[in-house]
């Protein structure tokens, strides 16, 4: 951990100021979060209730895919790595248990989250 990161129990503070974000459901963080849950549950559903899946994120396309229907000069790559991060920690999903972060050779990150009925519940729970 880098010295000069303020952390609120095991979270940064930017991530803890967009789990509020989420919470209150300011535009257009919930709108991102809505969005990855729907099509969560699309890929839950068509592999088979019961079955555990990976659901892979990549935040460029997943940027390309919310400015399709929602328009916000805060649609930043940046602005929706902190938006899946405060989703997975503010529903208290596990890291490496219930989702994990990989990087590319060029430093992108990609998030995957284990989808199954907890880590659903959790997410809707926090939502």
């Amino acid at each position: 951990m880098a010295t000069s990161e303020i952390r609120v129990g095991d979270i940064p503070i930017p991530i803890v100021n967009y789990i509020y974000l989420i919470k209150y459901r300011k535009a257009p963080y919930y709108d991102i979060v809505q969005h990855i849950l729907k099509d969560m549950e699309i890929r839950y559903k068509k592999a088979g209730r019961g079955f555990e899946t990976i659901y892979t994120i990549n935040p460029r396309i997943l940027q390309e895919e919310i400015e399709k229907k929602v328009k916000s000069n805060k649609l930043t790559t940046v602005n929706i790595c902190r938006t899946i991060l405060a989703l997975m920690y503010g529903s208290k999903l596990r890291k490496e248990d219930d989702f994990y972060v990989t990087t590319t050779s060029r430093g992108r990150k990609n998030y995957h989250i284990k989808v199954n009925t907890h880590t659903l519940k959790s997410m809707h729970g926090f939502v």
